[in-house]
């Protein structure tokens, strides 16, 4: 069991021992922590003290997820990678021989380096004041509250020894979770739209180049900037017509685009090789309702004459069913599993406004490849292994940082006096190896009836209400 672990494991036996525990660590404090801003639980003002509270404490949060928890998560110390590629043979250079023993066309071989990038997140606790979290209002404030639901656990973007059924209760495991579900909504976005041109200058904070950059044309060698066609993914504009629409065939572009990306791996000896769809939900939804009839009739519309297509409505929802159920697709005859990720970014009318009108949304559908020939892993995670760090980390006496989860989270805590807090960082990067293989559909509008909930803040669709402090009341006596 890991330092964080044990930490935990203490304070839920007893959390009035942590200021013990971190005095034994011989903690040392960069910014002290000095003013109690946490959310209270109990305790006069806190949120869970309310008199004759029913034990049980559903949750409406809502969490993020995507293809990250299918993406191999693998250790690393290099800052600058170079992943290489073979591109091809160029034409033959020279003329043909004339006699026997003259020399004949020569060529070359060519070849194309790729790299990546480190972000950097950070996320802190508040200030928790160590001898005030065991305060309770009177004998009627109950700390055996039960959380139904979960807050975390749908991305593997966060720190994996947090006990979600003990933030009711405990204040700094309540701060320890909060840090972990603003840390795991910032990772989420990043897998996809994350930019280095959003990084601040004094590296505190820094995004890695997302998926929704590296699945792209122009793709160029990293260490000369020369043009590397061969290396760019297929990427299609649906120009904005609607998922389920006739200008253009959505059935048409994504077999198109599975085909053009198959053959290429057929032809550059990457099979087998493992596939899959990403994209919103309410894309995957939409998309589902039209998808069996479109690819049952596809192209049945150009039978002139008397003849005519029939088709069984009861198939088509029996398929549509399917599809919802399995997370499945067929393409070209070959079925794919989908995955729905709620990070891949969305236009809408606010920030879209000159191509959606109110109710209209558009994303782009993603085809990833995960492994080539040999179980080959292509497109996967990367983070920078604090584990490494340790040698002289020992060497710093009277600071206390330690390293959870295989070493992706570096944690510290600042104490001053009885106040502290907790930091968390990780390093990490979302690699594709061949981006050849990847392709993307983008601008693919859609109109639900009615929109998800989303897990992001800055989203129209986001919503939470309550309060994070209640009143502490009113109380009378003769020395007042």
């Amino acid at each position: 069991m890991d330092e964080l672990q044990a930490i935990l494991k203490t304070l839920a036996t007893n959390q009035t021992q942590l200021t013990e525990l971190l005095k034994a660590n011989g903690l040392h404090t960069k910014t002290p922590a000095n003013t109690a801003t946490y959310t209270e639980l109990h305790g006069l003002g806190g949120i869970f003290s309310t008199p004759g509270l029913e034990r049980e404490i559903i949750t409406t949060h809502v969490r993020p997820h995507g293809i990250s928890t299918l993406l191999p998560k693998l250790a690393t110390v290099y800052e600058d990678p170079t992943f290489g590629a073979l591109t091809g043979y160029s034409d033959d250079q020279g003329d043909e021989p004339a006699q026997p023993c003259d020399d004949a066309p020569q060529g070359f071989v060519k070849a194309c380096n790729l790299t990546a990038r480190f972000g950097r997140v950070q996320r802190d606790t508040e200030t928790i004041e160590m001898d005030k979290v065991m305060l309770r209002v009177s004998r009627g404030d109950f700390t055996d509250l039960r959380l139904v639901g979960e807050v975390l656990g749908m991305t593997d973007l966060y720190p994996q020894g947090l006990n979600q059924s003990q933030i009711l209760n405990l204040v700094t495991m309540s701060e320890l979770v909060n840090a972990a579900v603003r840390l795991e909504r910032r990772l989420c976005s990043h897998v996809w739209t994350g930019s280095p041109a959003n990084n601040n200058p004094g590296g505190g904070y820094a995004e890695f180049p997302g998926l929704d950059n590296q699945i792209a044309t122009g793709q160029v060698d990293a260490d000369t900037n020369a043009a590397c066609p061969s290396l760019d993914s297929d990427v299609k504009d649906f120009d904005y017509n609607d998922v389920c629409g006739t200008t253009q065939d959505i059935v048409e572009v994504m077999s198109a685009l599975e085909y053009f990306i198959y053959t290429l791996a057929d032809d550059t000896g990457m099979q087998p090789a493992q596939w899959v769809w990403v994209m919103r939900p309410q894309l995957w939804y939409e998309l589902t309702a039209c998808w069996p009839c479109k690819y049952n009739t596809n192209r049945c519309t150009s039978i002139g004459g008397d003849h005519q297509v029939i088709t069984d409505g009861r198939e088509n929802v029996s398929q549509r069913d399917a599809m919802r159920r399995d997370m499945t697709i067929d393409v070209n005859g070959r079925n794919y599993p989908v995955v729905t990720d709620t990070c891949i970014y969305e236009q809408n009318s606010t920030n879209d406004a000159a191509n959606l009108d109110p109710g209209e949304y558009a994303s782009s559908i993603y085809f990833v490849p995960l492994r080539v020939t040999g179980n080959f892993p292509v497109t996967y995670m990367e983070y920078l292994d604090y584990r490494q760090a340790g040698a002289d980390i020992a060497l710093m006496r009277g600071r206390e940082d330690f390293w959870t989860d295989r070493g992706i989270y570096s944690w510290a805590v600042e104490q001053t006096k009885w106040c502290y807090k907790f930091s968390v960082k990780t390093e990490q990067r979302v690699v594709l190896r061949a981006p050849q293989l990847a392709g993307k559909i983008d601008n693919v509008k859609y109109s639900p009836l009615q929109h998800l909930r989303d897990y992001d803040p800055d989203n129209t669709h986001w919503v939470d209400g309550g309060v994070s402090l209640r009143s502490k009341g009113t109380r009378y006596a003769v020395w007042m």
